[in-house]
This record gives structure tokens, C-alpha cells and sequence, in this order.
């Protein structure tokens, strides 16, 4: 029997990103959802899918993730959240658009929107400086991800490698099982790049920001926020990854919904 208390929920990363980058995230999950059902999904390219070519379009994503629930076992008698992050969040919207029947209530964390953002917001300097110094980087691993959450969070170096030390060695083991090819990075750009939201969410969504992102503009929530009309939270310390630097501010926000 199913308890009412019961939920699914569904997680997508984001550029470059795959399921075990989200590190002890899971295990904090299941420690305050032990109840509920938890499906770590991967786009195409990233992840366990990292020898797959990521298609150009992000409608595409879709039959992959499909896969994916199949693969892991999807409980269709429970209600389904989801939870995802910039690019993963795009997708997630795509796949609302094409299965209206899927969740409940979406949370989108640190994404934008062709239609509501201008490039230069959705698309920063940091990020544009990341690609470049991960492209002449190609060796170290250990330096690539400290360069990598430089970008996606407001921590400095001393802070990951003291505060954060088990999480860099998840995400460390985990890129060097399943790295993402440089081709699929800069088709899953191409992909965000021309994404462009509804005009009307497609379930109901609840965005969560951090004030600090240096990935995305914060502008870019904002102005989803208001083109939607829906609640933005806001983090005033937190990066992009927000579940990686404040997994409990998240975890608190999931249980509201």
C-alpha cells in the first residue's frame, strides 16, 4: 500500500553535470525523505550517459530521461516532484511541456530563458572564462573541478578544499568514471543557448536563486519569476550550485512544497 506521505522525485543537473555530482546531496536526501523514491536522471552526454552524442535541440532529451525512469523503476502510483538545476532545469520544463501529467510541482533552481533573458545575462564572463581554463586544463582533474566550484559557488579555494573536502572527493571520483566529452559541453551551450521557456509554466513552479551566482545572472530568475508570476526564493550567499553549498536551505524548501 502507498502512503499518502509518500513522493517521487525526480533530479537533473546541469551543464556538463551528471548524477553523481551531486554528491552527499543523495545521501542528506534520503535521510530526510526516507520515505520517498528518489530518480537521479542524466542528459544525454553527461553522467552514466557520457559516450552518448547530446542532441542539439532539448526536446530531444527527452526519450533519454524516459529511458532512464524505465531503467530505474518508476513507481507511476506516486505523486512526482521535481528538482533541478540551470540547464536541468530547461530540460525539466521541456519534458513538463511533453508529459502534462508527470508532476506536481516543479523546483527550479538558477535557470534562464531565451525569451527572458538576454544573452550576455544567461551566458557570463565566469562562465565563458571557465570553459576556456577547462579546455587548457585537460590533465589535473583535481584542479578542473576546484576551478569548476570557483565558478558555481561564492566559496574560495581554502573553503572547498576544508569545508567541503568529501563532497570534492565524490565529484572528483565520479568525473574521472564518467567525464563529459568537451564536443557534448559545448552542444549542451548550443542547446541553453536557444531554449526558450512558455509563456505560462507549465506546472506549478517555485524558483529558488543564489544571490551570488557568477554563473548565471540572478537577473535571469527575476525575470522568469515575473514573466510567470511565480514565487522566487532567494539565497543571499549562495552560488549557482546551491544544493552542493546550502543542501539544507534546499532540503527545507522540498519539504514545504
Amino acid at each position: 500500500m502507498v502512503s499518502p506521505s509518500q513522493k517521487n522525485w525526480i533530479l537533473i543537473r546541469g551543464l556538463s553535470r551528471g548524477a553523481g555530482h551531486w554528491a552527499s546531496f543523495q545521501n542528506k536526501l534520503s535521510e530526510h525523505f526516507p520515505h520517498d523514491h528518489f530518480y537521479y536522471i542524466d542528459i544525454p552526454g553527461n553522467g552514466y550517459l557520457n559516450q552518448i552524442t547530446t542532441p542539439l535541440a532539448i526536446s530531444n532529451f527527452i526519450p533519454h530521461f524516459e529511458k532512464q525512469l524505465f531503467e530505474q523503476k518508476f513507481n507511476q502510483e506516486l505523486p512526482t516532484y521535481g528538482l533541478s538545476l540551470s540547464l536541468g532545469s530547461m530540460a525539466m520544463v521541456e519534458w513538463s511541456k511533453q508529459y502534462p501529467h508527470l508532476f506536481q510541482k516543479i523546483i527550479l533552481m538558477n535557470t534562464s530563458a531565451a525569451n527572458f533573458s538576454n544573452i550576455f545575462q544567461r551566458l557570463s564572463p565566469t562562465a565563458l572564462l571557465l570553459g576556456f581554463k577547462l579546455l587548457i586544463n585537460k590533465k589535473n582533474l583535481y584542479q578542473r573541478e576546484i576551478l569548476s566550484l570557483l565558478a558555481t559557488t561564492s566559496l574560495n579555494q581554502s573553503q572547498i578544499e576544508s569545508n567541503y573536502k568529501y563532497d570534492l572527493e565524490l565529484i572528483e571520483q565520479f568525473s574521472k568514471k564518467y567525464a563529459t566529452k568537451p564536443s557534448n559541453t559545448f552542444r549542451q551551450l548550443f542547446s541553453a543557448a536557444f531554449y526558450s521557456f512558455p509563456d505560462k509554466p507549465p506546472y506549478p513552479v517555485l524558483l529558488l536563486n543564489g544571490a551570488k551566482d557568477k554563473f548565471v545572472s540572478p537577473q535571469c530568475s527575476h525575470a522568469l519569476a515575473r514573466n510567470w508570476n511565480v514565487t522566487l526564493q532567494i539565497h543571499p550567499e549562495a552560488g549557482h550550485d546551491i544544493a552542493f553549498q546550502y543542501p539544507n536551505w534546499v532540503i527545507d524548501w522540498m519539504k514545504q512544497i
